[in-house]
């Protein structure tokens, strides 16, 4: 009964870890979706605060040859990670709590492995809040979602954000 109920604990332990990733398997190059997704972002109203290219950087660095054979052991043909931060959302977040800008900026993860890329960011709706904030984060998970889906988010089109850029065009 004991390893029973271990073994029911450790299972549900990971569950919950595994659920507070989004992951998204996608069966396209990475050089063919990467410009399609910086594309989204612009459309969501979200900026790239910083990009880089984990693999390149890592071997521009030295690490292949310091780190020998245990050097990429996966074999991931590339690892991009983006922070990104969506100033619509954020701005409401920070005007109920502004403790919790502790989650800017977002960061996205896309790994390249054997033909797929896998896009992965932390889930915002698991943080314990108020309800007022856990409707924005859930929000900005599924603008996450369907930025990562290539597609416009319903909440960003009906976000008055043209108004305010075109008062603050330039600056």
């Amino acid at each position: 009964m004991k390893i029973i109920t271990a073994a029911l604990f450790l299972l549900l332990s990971v569950n919950l870890f595994a659920s507070e990733f989004y992951t998204k398997v996608i069966y396209e190059p990475l050089e063919s979706y990467y410009p399609k997704l910086k594309k989204a972002i612009d459309e969501n109203h979200m900026n790239i605060l910083y990009e880089m290219d984990l693999i390149k950087q890592f071997k521009d660095e030295g690490y292949s040859e310091k780190f020998g054979k245990d050097f990429n052991k996966n074999n991931l043909q590339g690892v991009k990670t983006l922070l990104i931060c969506n100033g619509y959302v954020g701005n409401q977040v920070s005007n109920l709590d502004p403790k919790m800008m502790a989650l800017c900026p977002i960061r996205l993860t896309i790994i390249e492995e054997n033909k797929k890329l896998t896009v992965t960011f932390l889930r915002h709706d698991t943080i314990e809040t108020s309800k007022e904030i856990k409707s924005l984060l859930t929000k900005l998970d599924t603008i996450l979602k369907n930025t990562i889906d290539l597609t416009t988010d319903e909440y960003m089109k009906k976000a008055n954000i043209s108004s305010y850029e075109s008062i603050h065009e330039g600056n």
